[in-house]
């Protein structure tokens, strides 16, 4: 080795033994989520391979499959977005959205109590789908860790509109907050409170740049801030 170079045999190892890790972790979270909907739906064709009666299979059976199924496909689908793969992000044209009357619609979806929102009527150019996956992501986020509901504001200019929610909680560890946006990582308190894959930021990350904007996650003394800036007229 060159008495320039700074690399040793323990840095090799060192990085073999971070990138085994990683690679434990991320078989291992995919795993688990996948397990479950898999061998539900193994069970399930048993039944029907062992004769079930037809309308057990037509109302208990079936349904089951299909939502078991569908299940598996979200995960896919959530996999091959947080990695990058543009074309499992849903095309649509993009039309005018009403971002605060989207945002307090999807946090209705949560099942938690209403918003206090937000400023003024706030319309941007985008296509619906990608935009409610980013907020069905961050709100989601906010709900399952947040330890009070989100305050959600806009601040929109000619060429940008962002959108700042910040989900009330205890202060993350600095490598935490910078790699909060990294495919299947998932802080302390996350792996210890829920399960998941630890794609949400991950997926928010993604779709963000596709729509042509940026992702900023950040936190104060009250707790997360992530910022999603988006061109107010869509990609050009």
């Amino acid at each position: 080795m060159s008495e320039h170079s700074t690399t040793t045999s323990a840095d090799v190892v060192a990085l073999a033994e971070e990138l085994g890790a990683i690679r434990r972790r991320v078989l291992n979270v995919i795993g688990h989520e996948l397990r479950t909907p898999a061998t539900t739906i193994q069970g399930l064709a048993r039944q029907v391979c062992d004769g079930a009666e037809p309308d057990v299979i037509r109302d208990e059976v079936g349904p089951a499959l299909v939502r078991n199924a569908d299940r598996l496909m979200v995960l896919l689908d959530q996999m091959l977005i947080a990695a990058g793969i543009q074309t499992a992000i849903p095309v649509g044209a993009s039309e005018p959205v009403e971002l605060s009357a989207l945002v307090a619609e999807r946090w209705a979806a949560t099942g938690q109590p209403p918003l206090e929102l937000l400023p003024a009527a706030t319309t941007i150019q985008a296509p619906p789908g990608p935009l409610q996956i980013v907020l069905d992501a961050v709100l989601d986020n906010a709900a399952n860790y947040g330890t009070a509901p989100p305050e959600v504001r806009i601040h929109q200019l000619d060429d940008t509109t962002s959108l700042v929610v910040l989900s009330p909680g205890p202060a993350l560890h600095p490598e935490e907050l910078r790699l909060a946006a990294e495919p299947f990582f998932r802080g302390e308190r996350a792996v210890t409170s829920r399960p998941g894959l630890g794609l949400g930021l991950a997926i928010v990350r993604a779709v963000v740049e596709h729509l042509g904007g940026t992702l900023r996650i950040s936190q104060d003394d009250e707790g997360l801030v992530t910022t999603i800036t988006l061109p107010t007229q869509g990609i050009g």
